[in-house]
């Protein structure tokens, strides 16, 4: 099966996947640069001025500020592939099921090898050998029907 093409397969769950990284990587990133800066005012305080310690240690912060800044995209790119493993599964098994609830000409599905929810796929699969099974057994009962005399004459 070709690789994807398309990087939002599901917007709604995958945004909402980016907000939450965006969230915990900056609150990382407060984190890291609090701690690294604390770490240095508590060991300059007693030589310079505290407000002269806090300049310095904020500024010390630069280089992992911008490293975190380089590395944000490639976080939200790799989250974003990964939630492609998830949702492409889940948006061709919706549409699968909707085009068998509507009755749509419907095929076999099969995910991605590296996607999410393999036994997912099998069991629509099953049931939708079911399904046509049943239709198929629907359909020749119903013209068996139809080729019958009246059984039920009125008197």
């Amino acid at each position: 099966m070709p690789k994807r093409t398309r990087l939002l397969i599901d917007p709604a769950v995958q945004w909402a996947m980016v907000r939450r990284v965006l969230i915990h990587w900056g609150l990382f990133l407060v984190c890291l640069v609090s701690l690294g800066a604390l770490v240095r005012v508590l060991l300059e305080v007693g030589n310079e001025p505290f407000s002269s310690v806090w300049r310095s240690a904020i500024l010390s912060q630069i280089p992992v500020i911008g490293v975190m800044l380089v590395m944000m995209p490639l976080f939200l790119r790799d989250t974003m592939k990964l939630s492609n493993r998830f949702a492409g599964p889940m948006f061709r098994l919706r549409t699968s099921l909707r085009g068998l609830a509507t009755g749509h000409p419907r095929s076999p599905i099969k995910f991605r090898e590296e996607d999410f929810w393999q036994e997912a796929a099998s069991d629509f699969n099953q049931v939708l050998e079911q399904v046509e099974r049943l239709q198929a057994e629907n359909d020749s009962l119903r013209s068996q029907l139809a080729e019958q005399p009246e059984m039920c004459e009125t008197p």
